[in-house]
């Protein structure tokens, strides 16, 4: 008989209490939808993203009115060549081509990039890769 009286004089929280806790749930809720909507977790989650470009210009050779530059992916895509910027040691350009001057293949395999493009005087100069992605790869100072 005590027993089911003390059952009986149990009370539940406080008002105050459970209404901190449902704005609690509720802004919990609000964030999560919001990270799903911006993006935010599958930015975290995701394991696919494409790697940047990288590639390194091993050398350079200058004929009479061609540059030929030979360059090697190393980021395990293909890179698509598309400009060729010759430079003086100041950064005043010499001379340039653009196009589709070649691909560096996903491979790593040394590959020639050649523009036609006359370099005169002695230099030393140095000869930037463009990518149709944006990517800039930059030689070793080089003398004709």
């Amino acid at each position: 008989m005590k027993f089911t009286k003390l059952i009986r004089n149990k009370k539940a929280i406080s008002p105050i209490f459970a209404t901190l806790i449902l704005i609690a749930i509720a802004v919990i809720a609000g964030i999560v939808v919001y990270m799903f909507t911006s993006g935010a977790i599958g930015q975290f989650t995701d394991t696919g993203a494409p790697a940047a470009e990288r590639a390194a210009v091993q050398g350079v050779e200058v004929g009479a009115t061609t540059v030929t530059a030979y360059a090697s992916s190393s980021s395990g895509t293909t890179i698509e060549i598309t400009g060729m910027i010759v430079k003086d040691m100041q950064g005043k350009v010499v001379g340039s081509a653009t196009g589709a001057l070649g691909t560096l293949p996903d491979t790593g395999a040394l590959t020639g990039i050649s523009g036609s493009i006359t370099v005169a005087g002695t230099g030393p100069y140095t000869v930037t890769l463009t990518s149709a992605k944006g990517g800039s790869f930059v030689s070793a100072a080089f003398t004709p």
